[in-house]
């Protein structure tokens, strides 16, 4: 039997192959970074998962059910196809079950160390890269040019329930929903957590952090920024992982006119984002009251994606939630903040236009659409509504 360093190296050689598939490269190609492994004998390496190995020497691995082994076996396929994060969560979930098992544990090991490395990699391929400046905006509603998409009769916020919530609670509220906010979990070096990128996600841009990443069906959002309040820069990756677009958003920053003694509190970030049709909607605001910046803050912006040509934007205070939806010709978004107006807003996609406003007791936070209902998680308090 080779000693654990071989089985490791051996892993780590077929995890780390450049040529691995199912990794999409960005448009700079990366560089390897993987260490080479010293040679080792051409031996098949033995099943060390659910055996027990000689507990003076390796320690006892926990026996695994076959619900584990699959785990295992999906494991071991994404590191062959270089999903590092895949593999990582595979043997993650299968130590929260059976954290004794030393060779799941070293699985797990090599998935992060191999991660980290293509990271890095990919950080280096894409510090050089040179974002697109867009111009800076307009600070009130404007329709510079239609987006050519059909329209009907907007929908109308039925509410059907509303109940309190504890605050806090946000994670029970997904799950008993069955939901998932859309977001790739960013690393922390802060924190030493890895985080669960794909192999060609950056975890920075030269001195930034990527401090958002919306994983949409068919497209990423990557949001860097200085620190973990928000960031300026928008990488928009295809389905593939190539890099179609690279926006720099720092005209967004401060609006025109702000309170001198609350400047440290105005910067406008990138709040969310999603491409429909050629169409980059984004949102951008500041996290403290809207007179700091005399009212001008939370906005959504539609430009096309690869010009950066403004096609509208919204009037202000509309989009203070996390996130926003597209549904079909409009736009379901929200805004409020303590002593102000909490309001849920639809917005017209084609123009920006602000249709309707439906009054909530709390500002809202997340909004999901399933079939036509409409579930919203506001500060302190839930609600669902009938997209009539």
């Amino acid at each position: 039997m080779p000693r654990t360093s071989q089985l490791l190296a051996l892993l780590l050689a077929a995890a780390c192959r450049r040529d691995a598939p199912g990794v999409a490269p960005l448009s700079v190609p990366p560089a390897s970074t993987c260490p080479q492994p010293a040679p080792i004998l051409a031996e098949r390496p033995p099943q060390i998962v659910g055996e027990r190995l000689d507990p003076a020497t390796d320690g006892a691995a926990a026996p695994l059910r076959d619900a584990e082994q699959q785990r295992r076996l999906r494991g071991l396929a994404a590191l062959d196809a270089g999903r590092f994060d895949l593999a990582r969560s595979e043997f993650a979930e299968i130590l929260a079950v059976a954290p004794g098992n030393l060779g799941v544990k070293a699985l797990f090991d090599v998935a992060t160390a191999a991660m980290l490395a293509a990271q890095d990699s990919a950080a280096r391929s894409f510090a050089n890269v040179t974002p697109s400046p867009v111009p800076a905006p307009p600070w009130r509603y404007t329709l510079a040019r239609t987006i050519a998409i059909e329209t009907g009769a907007p929908p109308k916020l039925v509410q059907l329930s509303k109940q309190s919530n504890s605050i806090t609670d946000e994670a029970e509220w997904l799950r008993r929903h069955n939901l998932r906010i859309p977001e790739l979990e960013v690393p922390n070096p802060m924190r030493n957590l890895p985080g669960n990128l794909p192999p060609n996600i950056p975890p920075t841009f030269g001195n930034e952090l990527l401090v958002q990443a919306i994983a949409h069906p068919d497209h990423t959002i990557l949001v860097y920024g200085p620190n973990y309040a928000g960031g300026t820069h928008v990488a928009v990756l295809d389905a593939s992982g190539t890099m179609i677009a690279f926006l720099d958003f720092s005209a967004y920053r401060l609006a025109p006119d702000n309170l001198k003694s609350d400047l440290q509190f105005v910067d406008q970030t990138v709040q969310w984002a999603e491409v429909k049709d050629g169409i980059l909607y984004i949102s951008h605001g500041h996290r403290t009251y809207a007179r700091s910046s005399k009212g001008m803050t939370a906005y959504i912006t539609a430009l096309d994606l690869l010009t950066a040509e403004l096609r509208w934007r919204s009037a202000p205070l509309v989009a203070g939630a996390a996130n926003f939806v597209l549904d079909g010709a409009f736009i379901l978004t929200g805004y409020g903040f303590t002593a102000e107006p909490d309001n849920l807003i639809v917005l017209e996609r084609r123009s920006g236009k602000t249709v309707s406003r439906v009054k909530v007791d709390s500002a809202p936070e997340y909004l999901f659409v399933q079939g036509r209902r409409l579930l919203v998680r506001t500060y302190d308090t839930d609600y669902e509504f009938d997209l009539r």
